[in-house]
């Protein structure tokens, strides 16, 4: 190995935490410093072409091993327990010889020209991140003094990892302020369709319609959460630009009230995946509550008297002018009368148009 080109390719860890892109180049430096055939990083959890860094030498077998289904059957993940037990795991430690020379696993490996491999584990226990070494089919295990050298990598690795994550942990927080400020309900979730926070404006809409339940964003009827779940997944990956793929906001009926509005979209981003605690978000429209301008704007912009502001104010929310009357015990007449003063100041002809006049005032305001 060249250690010294190993410390410089690592050194670009550091780097890639404030510029990400940089993670090509970081698994190109390690590959050549090791004399690799080629290296990966990929999460435990979760195998999918979207959650995956890799060298271009591994492009062909990664197209093979996400078509052929060996992502559903990887043999690796027998060395899990070796990777939490010593931070590393190579293929004697889990693979019988007659396994590598014979296994269906390794034979499809070596159709690529890959032969024996180390993995090197880092990030949390829960979530956690492998980078794996690939030697040439050619090539030997690797040695004792070799797998030390790995092992020393994964506090540079751990270190980038929890900055990163941290790093997007921070701007999650600060997407939800602002969506808080904006007024607008929103819900995120992580690579599995799992929810990881909501705003208090999402949260004030959750109830029996639409909760969270096991972390899974749920709707009391099963095609809603049905559509919920395959929006998430549609929009982790360009499926959602096809014409079957955007169909508009899911609806999610209620009792009493006009349906919730859901549009789903993905946060994006020049980070990996695997680093976000959320990759997207459920963004919620309540059609019952609308924008309406305060009473102070409405008599500073209309010159209304404080009643007369408070009853347009009442309109542009919805309620009928019968309501109002009893809401402000006063007689219908009255509030009729407040109505037609109201109608003379803003130059409105009927009721419809006083609503839409005050929504559109509350927006600006």
């Amino acid at each position: 190995m060249d250690l010294k080109g190993l410390d410089l390719a690592l050194d670009k860890v550091v780097e890639a935490t404030l510029n990400p892109s940089l993670w090509q180049e970081v698994v190109d430096g390690i590959a050549q410093a090791t004399g690799s055939h080629g290296v990966n990083i990929i999460p435990v959890a979760e195998r999918a072409p979207g959650l995956i860094v890799s060298t271009e030498s591994l492009g062909g077998a990664f197209e093979d091993y996400f078509n052929n289904g060996w992502y559903a059957n990887e043999w690796r993940l027998r060395g899990v327990p070796f990777l939490l037990r010593q931070g590393t795991a190579c293929d004697p430690e889990y693979t019988s010889r007659d396994d590598f020379e014979n296994h269906p696993y390794y034979r499809f490996h070596a159709k690529h020209g890959i032969g024996r491999s180390c993995m090197v584990a880092f990030s949390r226990p829960e979530d956690m991140l492998v980078m794996t070494l690939h030697r040439k089919l050619t090539d030997d295990f690797f040695s004792d003094e070799e797998v030390a050298v790995l092992r020393a990598m994964r506090d540079r690795l751990t270190m980038a990892s929890t900055l990163m994550r941290s790093a997007m942990q921070h701007r999650i927080a600060g997407m939800m302020d602002a969506f808080e400020m904006a007024d607008v309900a929103a819900i995120f979730f992580d690579r599995f369709g799992k929810v990881t926070s909501a705003n208090d404006t999402a949260s004030r809409l959750l109830g029996a319609e639409l909760q969270v339940s096991k972390g899974e964003l749920r709707s009391r009827r099963s095609e809603e959460t049905k559509r919920i779940r395959e929006r998430m997944r549609s929009v982790l990956s360009e499926s959602w630009l096809r014409p079957d793929g955007a169909d508009g906001p899911i609806l999610i009926a209620r009792e009493g009230k006009r349906p919730l509005a859901m549009r789903i979209q993905r946060l994006g981003g020049s980070l990996p995946d695997f680093f976000s605690p959320s990759v997207g978000v459920c963004l919620l429209e309540d059609p019952d509550r609308r924008n309406t301008a305060e009473p102070r704007l409405l008599r500073q912009t209309f010159g209304l008297t404080r009643t007369e502001a408070e009853v347009a104010a009442l309109l542009g929310q919805g309620l009928r002018l019968r309501q109002i009357a009893e809401q402000k015990s006063i007689s219908y007449e009255t509030a009729r009368a407040h109505l037609r003063s109201i109608f003379a100041k803003t130059g409105a002809s009927r009721q419809a148009d006083l609503i839409v006049l005050a929504g559109n005032l509350g927006s600006v305001g």
